[in-house]
């Protein structure tokens, strides 16, 4: 797959596309719905696919700062494209300029004085323009007017529920992240690095991976406990995953900290990891003693141990 970050906005390619226009913040099920319809038009017409999008969210440019927290940053947005088959990826900068973009200018400008466009896709509810004036219905009277095919792909449901970002954000940040990977079709994951912690678990004989994750606006799982997977240097490895700012000694800030239940020995301060979110156990709380913090622990892994006892039967 090619990457283009377009940050001049002047990328053109003169051969037929079909492309994918929208957010695609997680690229949840609703949005592989798109690309599967781009892949279809691959098929038939020989097309070349692209995803026409942005590097951040356009909320992020308007103030005050409207950006929601995201399902998944950058890196991984490009990897899931390339691992879905996309062509050719466009990352364009979303700020005040294109944010004062006409939904006009925004198709002549930008999509059609650039490429050959043949087919665009766009979800049920794709806005586009200046304060998102543009809707799917214009978009396809100006594909009549200006001889390109719109599909517009109705919504994905689950359960009887629309997909979409928010509603994955919202079941995140309430800690089913079993239903988000239902949502999703892949479990939710943070990535970030191990660094050195308080050292408590090791005193309290079950020592932690801290992930750093830097400053960035992702979604955070609700505070407690999970049931999780990680993978470092080609192993896959379950863990049990605090996600909080541990009460019990009275700390501050977010802390990621994972008892990892099948690694025995090695250093992993400096390693990077993606940490993807399986199971919610219990809520974070406060214990009157290391006692009970370590009993609950123990607790803890014998509910972890359980879950995945049941998931590699199935």
């Amino acid at each position: 797959m090619q990457v283009i970050f377009n940050e001049k906005g002047d990328h053109s390619l003169m051969q037929p596309v079909a492309m994918a226009l929208g957010t695609f913040d997680g690229i949840h099920k609703g949005h592989q719905a798109l690309i599967g319809r781009l892949k279809e038009i691959k098929r038939r017409y020989g097309y070349t696919i692209m995803v026409y999008t942005f590097k951040q969210h356009p909320l992020s440019c308007l103030p005050p700062r409207k950006a929601p927290p995201q399902v998944m940053n950058l890196n991984k947005k490009i990897l899931e494209f390339h691992r879905m088959g996309v062509d050719i990826l466009v990352l364009n900068n979303f700020d005040d300029e294109f944010a004062r973009t006409t939904p006009q200018e925004f198709i002549r400008k930008h999509l059609l004085e650039k490429y050959d466009v043949r087919f665009i896709v766009v979800g049920y509810n794709y806005r586009f323009g200046y304060n998102g004036s543009g809707d799917t219905q214009l978009l396809i009277q100006m594909g009549k007017e200006m001889g390109f095919e719109v599909v517009v792909v109705p919504p994905v449901k689950v359960e009887g529920k629309v997909v979409s970002s928010s509603l994955i954000r919202e079941t995140i940040q309430q800690g089913d992240v079993a239903k988000a990977w239902q949502y999703l079709g892949r479990p939710y994951s943070i990535n970030g690095q191990i660094v050195r912690g308080a050292g408590r678990g090791k005193t309290l004989g079950y020592p932690t991976a801290n992930l750093d994750i830097g400053s960035k606006n992702i979604v955070i799982p609700k505070f407690g406990v999970y049931l999780t997977r990680c993978n470092l240097d080609g192993q896959w490895l379950w863990g049990v995953t605090n996600v909080g700012q541990n009460p019990t000694f009275e700390q501050s800030g977010l802390h990621i900290e994972t008892f990892l239940l099948n690694y025995h020995s090695g250093k992993l301060y400096g390693k990077r990891t993606r940490l993807y979110f399986l199971r919610y156990i219990r809520e974070e709380r406060r214990f009157s003693s290391k006692q009970e913090l370590v009993h609950q622990i123990e607790c803890d892994v014998a509910v972890a141990k359980n879950l995945i006892y049941k998931r590699c039967k199935v």
